[in-house]
């Protein structure tokens, strides 16, 4: 490679870091920096600012459908919080006790009200 080629390379890699090249280009550049050819001190920067450009790209990219996956786990784990506090909430202890003679079907609370209203009714003999 002469002179004039690594002067290309280097203006390459100025018009990269400004955002002119095309994907072509930085496909071409990239593959450049691994040759032997452009072992050359001035290109150690860009390699190593590339590598970690590259570094960084590749850390913060997450697929899709992890998103995806992620956004149905929680809807899942909503729902069934959502309809195991709504079954809480709507379910009550429901007991039968026979009271004067009858069955009475009601809640805990009601039930316990009325027998000690009739235990210590004064009308009860």
């Amino acid at each position: 490679m002469t002179q004039h080629d690594l002067s290309y390379w280097e203006e390459m890699t100025q018009r990269y870091f400004l955002a002119e090249t095309t994907e072509e280009e930085e496909r071409q550049l990239r593959k450049f920096l691994c040759t032997s050819q452009s072992q050359d001190a001035r290109f150690d920067e860009i390699r190593a600012t590339l590598s970690f450009l590259n570094v960084c790209k590749n850390q913060h990219q997450t697929p899709r459908a992890n998103y995806t996956l992620r956004a149905l786990a929680v809807a899942a784990c909503l729902s069934a919080i959502a309809f195991l506090g709504w079954h809480q909430y709507h379910q009550q202890d429901i007991s039968s006790v026979r009271i004067a003679g009858q069955t009475v079907e009601a809640d805990a609370s009601q039930l316990m009200e009325q027998q000690l209203a009739e235990m210590f009714s004064t009308t009860n003999p």
